[in-house]
């Protein structure tokens, strides 16, 4: 009689994949106490995580956001060697419409990558097209994102299986990890681990110390949004003398700067309040504007204005009394212990997230009202037109002018883009190459304006340069790999 076969077993994700992974002494709500020794094979379970353990602290902190930068780095680097062949792969960057304005800016940085640049550019404008031209699609995440957070879980993981150990639990209350990762596991995990990484949290925090690694974690593309977002600072005087001139002053000179008007938008009114919060006279501001989120801190400290001590301290505070609500809550117990996790992973609204949006919207209103009027309709088909990115969600018909212009520049661009990926082919070594080389860099103003903060493509003398800690990628033998694949 033939036996009916088992079925598979669900994958495990979430916080029941950090759970299962704490030992089984531990997967309990606190009835086992920290450090009690395993028996049996379980001991050489335990003295392997202890060695994964310390081998992840070894770099100082903050050893999660360390390690998924680094991961997020060899992702990248195996892309631009070996992996850009691989059809899975090609996949995911299209369905991603190519990679986040981070990853994009660091591949761009890559002189080793500049090769391999047009065929990235050729996958981000097919997932844009396909975006388009079905209207249920949906964007899939930066693939490098999501390998870096995953490098976060299996980091986060790691640190909790060795967590019984006082040499770990030691360097966690030392300042190993910053506050947003000690804050992301201790509401996934069992109240006997919750507890410890709260105080941990509150050690921290009693020190008094409020630099800004420790308060947002580690960001390696701050240094090139700065340097981007330093070019916006002249454009503000124009503005504000634009804008009391006439409103349409203000829009002609944003579309003649020939890129997307509605980044520029965005990126140009959190300059502003970031700029206006950092340097004010009137002291540091109070309420939402002083505790941004982790990307728009480390933008805000780049200003290093007479606040932005005042600014990070306010962040402080608000990191140490969500810690004490959760330690409360806990302390309760009962139906309040539910709680604890959500208020703990609930950050504050970030004033410049809303500024970024509201400015968004505004200036896209705004063009529909410039289209009504004739001449303003044909002075827009001569300027470089929103990009892709924000014609995804645009709303007007397809016969005005925006789309008209869209398909014009799109077509344009897959031209280009195609032409350069032809001449990249031996046979054609004869040929000379033409203008149609700097699409890779103008490129990204049509893809997704935030590549460049809503600015043209700076010059090469401006363009940010990738961290020190950065593999180098081997551009020769990936272009060997890809002339044999053409």
């Amino acid at each position: 009689m033939p036996t009916a076969s088992r079925p598979p077993r669900p994958t495990v994700t979430g916080p029941a994949r950090l759970r299962r992974s704490l030992p089984p002494r531990e997967r309990t709500d606190g009835r086992h106490r920290l450090g009690r020794p395993w028996r049996g094979r379980a001991k050489e379970h335990d003295r392997r995580a202890l060695s994964d353990a310390l081998h992840l602290l070894e770099g100082g902190p903050c050893a999660v956001c360390r390690e998924r930068d680094a991961f997020a780095a060899r992702w990248l680097s195996y892309f631009v060697i070996e992996t850009h062949t691989e059809e899975g792969t090609r996949a995911r960057v299209e369905a991603a419409a190519g990679f986040c304005p981070a990853h994009t800016r660091r591949l761009l940085a890559d002189a080793a990558a500049s090769w391999l640049m047009p065929q990235v550019h050729d996958l981000a404008l097919a997932g844009w097209t396909r975006l388009l031209d079905v209207p249920d699609a949906r964007r899939a995440r930066c693939p490098c994102c999501v390998a870096g957070d995953d490098a976060t879980e299996r980091a986060s993981e790691t640190l909790l299986r060795a967590f019984g150990h006082a040499r770990i639990r030691d360097a966690v209350h030392r300042g190993a990890l910053c506050l947003p990762h000690l804050a992301a596991p201790a509401t996934r995990t069992p109240r006997a681990y919750a507890l410890p990484l709260a105080d941990a949290a509150a050690a921290l925090l009693e020190e008094g110390r409020y630099d800004l690694p420790r308060l947002a974690g580690t960001d390696e593309d701050a240094q090139a949004r700065s340097v981007l977002l330093g070019r916006i600072d002249p454009l503000l005087p124009v503005e504000e003398e634009r804008q009391r001139r006439s409103v349409t002053s203000r829009w002609r000179m944003d579309a003649d700067l020939g890129c997307c008007p509605l980044c520029l938008a965005e990126h140009r009114a959190a300059r502003r309040l970031l700029t206006w919060a950092a340097t004010t006279d009137h002291g540091p501001p109070s309420g939402e504007e002083s505790v941004p989120c982790a990307r728009h801190l480390h933008e805000l400290a780049a200003v290093d204005g007479p606040n932005t001590a005042a600014i990070l301290a306010g962040s402080r505070d608000q990191w140490d009394a969500r810690f004490g609500r959760f330690r409360r809550l806990l302390d309760e117990g009962g139906k309040r212990r539910a709680d604890a996790g959500p208020h703990l992973s609930s950050a504050p609204r970030c004033r410049a997230c809303e500024e970024e949006r509201t400015a968004g919207r505004r200036q896209a209103a705004l063009l529909t009202a410039q289209l009504h009027d004739p001449v303003r309709a044909d002075e827009y088909t001569r300027t470089h037109g929103i990009c892709l990115r924000h014609a995804v969600n645009w709303r007007g018909a397809r016969e005005d002018p925006v789309h008209a212009v869209l398909a014009g520049r799109t077509a344009l661009l897959r031209w280009e883009i195609d032409e350069v990926l032809r001449k990249q082919n031996w046979r054609t070594r004869h040929e000379i190459e033409g203008a149609e080389r700097q699409v890779v860099r103008r490129a990204p103003t049509l893809l997704d304006g935030r590549v460049y903060a809503g600015l043209p493509a700076p010059p090469r003398d401006v363009a940010p340069a990738p961290s020190d800690d950065v593999p180098k990628s081997q551009a020769p033998h990936a272009r060997r790999k890809s002339w044999s694949s053409t």
